[in-house]
C-alpha cells in the first residue's frame, strides 16, 4: 500500500504583478532577441506567484525586471518533470 501524503499550508504567497515596460526597454528586448534567435521578443503573461520577485519589487520600486524561461518539448513547468531540454535550448 502506498503512503498517504498530507499538505496543510501555513500561509499563502503574494502575486507580483510587473509595471509597464519603461520607454527604451523594448527596442533593447526585441534586439536582443533578433540577434540571438533572429525572431522578436515573444511576451507572454500568466497569472501566477512570484513570491522573490514581490519581494525584489517592493526594495526595488523604481528597477525594470525582465523575467525568462525556457521550456523544451514536452516540458512541464513546476511540475514533476521541470526541465530546460539543452538541444531544443540551444538551437
Amino acid at each position: 500500500m502506498a503512503p498517504k501524503v498530507t499538505f496543510e499550508p501555513t500561509r499563502g504567497a503574494t502575486g507580483w504583478n510587473a509595471p509597464p515596460s519603461r520607454r527604451g526597454c523594448s527596442p533593447l528586448r526585441t534586439r536582443q532577441s533578433t540577434d540571438e534567435s533572429s525572431q522578436p521578443a515573444a511576451l507572454k503573461g500568466g497569472g501566477g506567484t512570484i513570491p522573490f520577485m514581490g519581494m525584489l519589487g517592493t526594495h526595488y520600486p523604481q528597477a525594470q525586471f525582465l523575467i525568462t524561461g525556457v521550456l523544451g518539448p514536452k516540458s512541464n513547468a513546476h511540475g514533476p518533470n521541470e526541465f530546460i531540454h539543452i538541444a531544443y535550448a540551444k538551437s
